[in-house]
């Protein structure tokens, strides 16, 4: 969590955003009377949470979901009247260092006390703490116990973020070793690149891997962040041979890309995410680096100028990169 708040700090200190957005209307007692449901994804609401039908149906939206599920999904969720944490911080922070999930898409699927129901269990991903409490769904009536994480309630588990919680929660595991996989997982890593200076100007940018773990879901991606103003700039994501492998699962790469770059490219915060999912990995490697174009200050054959940030690299249990 250290680093990840090093890295916020970074941007906070370069680039302050404001948002602005409209709360949802709240609802202090959600009874069986005000659950909605939408049958697509097999997602309702209580008006407080939300709630997926079961493991499988969670797995649908998050584990490497295309851009249609995803977008189809967060349609559905906006329809709800319970409040997700990601509306909670575009109401209420003045920087991103506010943000204490720092994932765009888990904070659309937690509420605003960080608790989303899968299956049979809720689940409370307390990322400060690294830590994930978990409260059968029979026992909903004991929720204020889950928000406050209640350690005399003998009905709520306590996980730890680097552990894959729901499978550990559905087999009823007490949490301090899975036996379902022989594999085990890894932990959270990041790795920065150098503020590298934009000629000419006051502006910088950077480059830099990060692999987060929430107990019930994990990112795998690399960014490429500036303080400059969108459209004043192009920049590019350069990736060698990316590389995981899922907990008890597939492998993916290794592969490289020369360039990539969200559309449009003119902005200034580019992503390349190249995991999501339920389970932890257990094995990683990517190198990457970032490129910034700067129009009317020609190089050689090309009209403009080229300036890169060093590699930075995260890796573990890779058998092909030392």
């Amino acid at each position: 969590m250290k680093k990840v708040l090093l890295r916020r700090g970074v941007f906070s200190i370069l680039l302050a955003a404001s948002v602005v957005s409209c709360k949802k209307e709240e609802i202090q007692n959600p009874t069986t009377k005000d659950v909605k449901t939408n049958s697509e994804f097999n997602i309702s609401s209580d008006g407080r949470m939300l709630i997926f039908k079961s493991t499988e149906d969670y797995e649908k939206v998050v584990n490497n979901p295309t851009e249609q599920i995803k977008s189809s999904f967060l349609k559905q969720v906006a329809a709800f009247k319970h409040t997700t944490y990601s509306e909670k911080i575009s109401i209420s922070k003045s920087s991103e260092s506010d943000d204490l999930i720092g994932d765009d898409d888990l904070a659309q699927i937690l509420n605003d006390e960080w608790i989303v129901q899968i299956g049979d269990y809720l689940y409370r991903v307390n990322k400060p703490t690294e830590s994930v409490y978990v409260l059968p769904a029979n026992n909903i009536s004991e929720y204020q116990d889950l928000v406050s994480e209640n350690k005399s309630n003998k009905n709520i588990r306590k996980f730890s973020t680097d552990q894959d919680v729901i499978e550990l929660a559905e087999s009823g595991d007490a949490g301090q070793k899975a036996l379902i996989c022989g594999e085990s997982g890894i932990g959270g890593k990041e790795s920065i690149s150098n503020l590298q200076a934009i000629p000419n100007t006051s502006y910088q940018f950077w480059c830099y891997n990060d692999y987060n773990k929430y107990g019930i879901y994990y990112s795998l991606a690399v960014w490429v962040r500036s303080n400059a103003p969108n459209g004043a700039y192009r920049f590019y994501i350069q990736v060698e041979n990316l590389w995981y492998h899922v907990r008890c699962g597939n492998t993916v790469g290794a592969y490289s890309f020369p360039w990539y770059s969200e559309s449009p490219t003119t902005k200034n915060i580019h992503k390349y995410q190249s995991y999501s999912g339920s389970q932890n990995l257990n094995g990683v490697h990517v190198k990457s680096r970032g490129r910034c174009e700067i129009d009317g200050q020609p190089q050689g054959s090309n009209p403009y100028t080229t300036v890169f940030t060093d590699w930075n690299r995260i890796q573990q249990n890779n058998p092909w990169f030392p």
